[in-house]
This record gives structure tokens, C-alpha cells and sequence, in this order.
């Protein structure tokens, strides 16, 4: 199962970039103030500017865990092979952009230029570990809590995987003397008509004893939608919509009853209709 979302920076996005910015920041002052202390432990000299430089390693963290963090909340997926890419892809950026950056940093600025083989060995000899760490942990957090957090969200298609169990493929109605099972997904829409509800079929219409409100949460919401206080339409059933210009529409079905549509409820109604069809309006 793949789930592939369209990236838009939410507040929680921000905050985590934010989060991440001030750990990175913190790293590079812990690097600095590990430096001096060592330099005088050692009775050695101490260069700010080259500590400073070397502390580069700490600043790729914050654009590539951010990256990875949105690589990870666009596609949700169980394939091992995309966990696996998306842990080894920021190792090695990183262990590329390191020495680069010493590297450019070094010749621009100062005197003698640090060769990027020389870094790009100390690297992988002394931080290689620390990046598989680093770069692993995130992904199984960022997994979990956003599909925890997805399944939250009604409509949405993991919560749809993991709850299709629950909605109704069949009403049990009465006709005439006799029982009969309707397949839901050849409902046109329902309406009410307290305390009851009607069910609408292709040239057929039979009560039910239920109401909007309770058969609503029985219904898969990826194809039914509420278009008004009254009526609930099967989104595939309908076959366009125009606009009254005053926030309301009428929708046509495709057996040609027209309905009204809500201006409360046009929003929700709109987009799943856009999502189900190829735009209609007239």
C-alpha cells in the first residue's frame, strides 16, 4: 500500500523545521565549546575559524532530516526498499557535502585549502555510524506518528484501507410483503422525511426507518457526500453541477433529478466531485 500526499508546509512542518534548526545550532555550539576544551586539556592552540568550518557537519543535518521528514510524510509506504533509499540517500549526500563544503570553504577563506579526499576519509572513518544512527531513527518516528496521525483524518485513504470493513455494502428495505437487500452503490441519493429516510433508486424510491444523521456514518465518505441538510447523494451518480451564483448550486444526477446544493455543505461536495469526475460545470 502506497500513500502518496501532496507536500503543503503545515504549522507542525514549520515547528518541526524550527525544532531542527535549534538542535543543529546547539550541536555546533557543543562542537566549538568540545574544541576548546580539548585544545586546552591538550595545551594546544585553539582556531575558532577552523572549529567553525569543521562544524559544517552539523549543518547539513537541518536541510536533510527536513527533507527527509517530507519525503517521508508525501509517500507512506510499506516497501522496505523506499525506507532503505530514504536512509542511505542523506548518509551519502552527507558524506559528499561535508568534504565539499570544508573544501570551499577553506579555499575561499583561508590560507591552506583542506583536500576533500582527506576529509571525505576522516568522515567516513569517524561519523559513519553516527549518520546511520541519526538518519535511521527519524524515519521509524516520522512513520509512525504520521500514519497514526492520517488514520485521524476522516476521508483519508489509510483510514479508508483500514476501515472499509465498516461500511454498509447492502440495505435490508421493505418492499411491498417482502424483504429486500439494495446494493448501496446503486443508491442515487437519500433524503429525509422524518422520522424516517427515503432511499432513491433508478425509477424506484422505498422508506427507510433511519435518519441522515445515523446512515451518514455508515456510509464510505470517498462516495457519499451531504449536499444539504436534507439530502445525501452518491457522488458517482452524479453527472454535473452549475452554480447559482449565491454561494448555492444545483447538482443534475444522472437520471436527471436535479438537487439542491448547499452552500454549507458545496466545499466538501466540490471536491470530492472534482476528485470522482473530470469537471462538469456548466
Amino acid at each position: 500500500m502506497n500513500r502518496i500526499l501532496p507536500i503543503q508546509f503545515s504549522k507542525t512542518d514549520k515547528r518541526i523545521a524550527f525544532v531542527l534548526t535549534l538542535l543543529v545550532l546547539a550541536f555546533i555550539v557543543l562542537t566549538l565549546m568540545q574544541d576548546f576544551l580539548r585544545s586546552e586539556l591538550k595545551n594546544s592552540s585553539f582556531y575558532f575559524s577552523e572549529s567553525f568550518m569543521f562544524s559544517s557537519f552539523w549543518w547539513l543535518f537541518a536541510p536533510l532530516l527536513f527533507s527527509q521528514y517530507l519525503a517521508v510524510r508525501w509517500k507512506i509506504t510499506k516497501q522496505l526498499y523506499f525506507h532503505i533509499t530514504i536512509i542511505l540517500l542523506p548518509i551519502f549526500v552527507h558524506l559528499i557535502a561535508f568534504p565539499f563544503s570544508v573544501w570551499t570553504i577553506s579555499k575561499i577563506f583561508y590560507y591552506h585549502t583542506f583536500a576533500f579526499q582527506q576529509t571525505f576519509r576522516y568522515a567516513l572513518s569517524e561519523h559513519l555510524y553516527l549518520l546511520a544512527i541519526i538518519y535511521s531513527i527519524p524515519v521509524l518516528i516520522f512513520q509512525f506518528f504520521y500514519k497514526k496521525a492520517i488514520l485521524a483524518v476522516p476521508g483519508s485513504e489509510v483510514q479508508n484501507e483500514s476501515s472499509t470493513n465498516h461500511f454498509i455494502s447492502t440495505i435490508l428495505v421493505t418492499d411491498g410483503n417482502k424483504k429486500q437487500n439494495i446494493t448501496v452503490s446503486e443508491i442515487l441519493y437519500f433524503s429525509a422525511n422524518p422520522p424516517y429516510i427515503n432511499i432513491h433508486l433508478e425509477g424506484k424510491k422505498h422508506l427507510y426507518n433511519a435518519t441522515l444523521r445515523s446512515i451518514s456514518i455508515k456510509l464510505n465518505p470517498e462516495k457519499f457526500v451531504r449536499v444539504h441538510k436534507s439530502t445525501i447523494v452518491n457522488i458517482e451518480m452524479v453527472s454535473s453541477y452549475t452554480t447559482r451564483l449565491n454561494g448555492d448550486y444545483d447538482l443534475t444526477m444522472k437520471n436527471n433529478v436535479q438537487l439542491r446544493v448547499s452552500r454549507n455543505f458545496a466545499t466538501d461536495f466540490k471536491n470530492l466531485f472534482n476528485k470522482t469526475h473530470r469537471l462538469t460545470t456548466k
